[in-house]
Parts: structure tokens; sequence; C-alpha cells
């Protein structure tokens, strides 16, 4: 591309495919637009990096563009990612809705008369974790 060319319009979401090479490289590449990017890499979060970096020599749009990741994997591997990642969003929600309920209990438990030091046993949290519940911070 010359210098003074300008870059093309953004079309604001791509989707990047990353294959894996036997030494271990990852090959990422970006298709469907009027130019075909590719690049590669050592690591996958390199290969992520690299992959933007390649998608703003043509595309105006390449730093606030979404870049959609596409991991080609054997079906094994890719059946076990898929299982880790929904375990991982159970997980999360879970974890949310446990937040929000201590917090509710906290609260009805002081507004009870009850101290932090049996509200931290009847809960096994400690003290200090109670105390930062009742006031709202992590």
């Amino acid at each position: 591309m010359a210098v003074d060319e300008e870059l093309l319009p953004g079309k604001g979401t791509y989707t990047a495919v990353y294959t894996r090479e036997p030494d271990g490289a990852w090959i990422v590449y970006i298709r469907g637009h009027r130019h075909e990017i590719h690049s590669f890499a050592r690591s996958f979060r390199r290969a992520r990096e690299n992959i933007r970096d390649a998608l703003s020599l043509w595309y105006d749009d390449a730093e606030s563009a979404t870049i959609v990741d596409r991991v080609e994997l054997e079906p094994a591997l890719r059946e076990e990612l898929a299982a880790t990642e929904e375990l991982a969003r159970i997980h999360s929600d879970v974890s949310q809705k446990l937040a929000a309920k201590r917090r509710r209990t906290v609260k009805a438990l002081q507004r009870s008369g009850m101290g932090t030091r049996d509200i931290a046993d009847l809960l096994d949290l400690s003290q200090q974790r109670v105390s930062q519940i009742a006031r709202g911070t992590r």
C-alpha cells in the first residue's frame, strides 16, 4: 500500500480465524473483505494483537472494531474448550447470584440487630468480609 493511500472504510466487525501449526505457531486470517489479512505468532495472545495491527494497515476502524475469534481445533479439543467455557459461564452466574444473596442476608441480619461476628460465623465468612459486604465494597 502506498503511503499516500487512504485507509478503507471499516466494516465494524471482523471474524479472525486461528489455526495452530504443528510447530506451535498460530496462523490467523480475516477473509471476506477487499483484502485477505493474515498474520502469525508463537502465542495465541500475540496472534490476536498481530491481526488487529494487520487490520489497521487496510481499514480505518481497526482500533475500535469488534474482532470475533474463531479458533479451529480438532473436534475433541473443541468440545473440551466449549464445555469449559460453559462451566465458566455457569460459575459466573452462580457467583453473581451468591454475592447478591449474601448482601441481602447480611443486611437482613444486621437489621435484626445481629452483630458482625455472629453474622460472619453464620455465613462462614470473615468479619472483614461481612463488613465489606455491609459497606457495599468488594
